[in-house]
């Protein structure tokens, strides 16, 4: 969110209804992020965002995150004490923040991104500042709506059952490897060449880079011509190229690096891949998906018989803390090894470094056969 925020916040111990009530050590901060307020039968008044805290016998921060031009109105129950109140919203839309129809001033605050579910890059963005702010490792809720009603909502409850309302809540995701094949443990201990890029695929054919120099391997008129050139590998073993492109229907070729021959070994019938491996022992070509199917998981063996694995990003523990999950893509999944049917795989932030470079990262392993997904490793950037 590139506009700059302004926040309110407000020590309150000392409002009538909670004078008296001994502090707590414990402070639990809720979250409320709200698109746009209720407009009321007062065309000049702000539009308003009902709240109710009830909290009885808790010391509650609040964290109010909306879209602008709002009039937060807070309200709670007996007995509950909100020690701190912080408000973000667009510097230049006019918002005003009341508890029990009093006043609080606003001031300058956190560039807090406004977001409605507790998933996605966004999310996580939220949470670190708001851990950063109050010096917490999880929030006792989130809530929110895009936009609001007559009704006020409720903070009501400390939230046990989210498990990404924690900033490390990927720790209690992590597999154990040790039921993994031995080569998988270990490329994870060591990690094994990501393939400095030692072939070039565009549509008018590969470009194979190998100690004796470059040599260019154009297209024959014997396969479809290549539409949207997608990824590439070069096997030393069998001297071949495997390439796929996702343009038209789509299509996997096998380029034989000596005499330049090529062949396709499957039309991929409008199937989007975004990365290949080949693995020499099983003689099979993996495909991960591109776009909104990184998990879509497909093997073909070269004569064109295919296999095929699904698994939905929500599948994959984290993956979608690496992008704005609902509004755009998620990175792929890059495919390092086959060994046993499990895959192992690696996504990377579209601004970070790729695994095993600092940044942030997943790696998994995924078993082609029933589609279990291990978490193996993380890192956030």
């Amino acid at each position: 969110m590139s506009a700059k925020r302004k926040s309110a916040r407000l020590a309150l111990a000392f409002l009538a209804f909670v004078v008296g009530l001994p502090a707590l050590a414990d402070v639990e901060v809720h979250v409320v992020s709200v698109g746009q307020g209720r407009q009321t039968d007062d065309f000049y008044a702000l539009p308003e965002i009902n709240l109710l805290v009830d909290r009885p016998g808790s010391d509650v921060a609040l964290v109010l995150i909306d879209g602008g031009e709002a009039h937060w109105r807070i309200e709670t129950t007996q007995g509950t004490r909100i020690s701190e109140v912080v408000r973000d919203g667009p510097d230049e839309a006019p918002a005003r923040v009341t508890l029990s129809g009093i006043p609080m001033q606003i001031e300058e605050g956190p560039d807090l991104p406004l977001v409605f579910g507790p998933v996605g890059a966004d999310f996580r963005a939220m949470l670190d500042t708001v851990g950063d702010r109050f010096g917490i490792d999880h929030i006792a809720s989130f809530t929110a709506l895009h936009k609001a009603g007559r009704a006020a909502l409720r903070v009501d409850r400390v939230d046990h059952a989210t498990a990404a309302l924690s900033r490390d809540y990927l720790a209690d995701h992590l597999a154990d490897p040790r039921d993994l094949p031995p080569e998988l443990r270990g490329w994870i201990e060591t990690p094994g060449e990501t393939g400095g890029p030692d072939v070039r695929f565009d549509e008018t054919g590969v470009t194979l880079s190998d100690p004796s120099g470059l040599r260019f391997l154009p297209i024959t008129g014997e396969v479809p011509a290549i539409l949207l050139p997608a990824a590439s590998v070069h096997d030393p073993s069998s001297h071949t190229v495997f390439a796929v492109s996702y343009g038209g229907p789509g299509y996997l070729y096998a380029v034989d690096a000596l005499t330049g021959a090529w062949r396709v070994i499957a039309g991929l019938n409008d199937y989007d891949a975004s990365a290949l491996l080949f693995d020499p022992a099983t003689g099979q070509v993996v495909l991960t998906g591109a776009f909104s199917r990184p998990g879509d998981i497909r093997a073909f063996t070269l004569d064109g018989a295919m296999t095929s694995t699904f698994v939905p990003t929500i599948g994959f523990p984290g993956l979608t803390d690496l992008f704005d999950y609902g509004n755009e893509h998620g990175p792929p999944l890059v495919p390092h090894l086959l060994r046993d049917g499990w895959l192992l795989v690696s996504a990377s932030a579209p601004s970070g470094p790729a695994y095993p470079d600092e940044g942030a990262f997943r790696l998994y392993a995924v078993a082609l056969r029933s589609g279990e997904v291990k978490l193996l490793a993380y890192e956030n950037d």
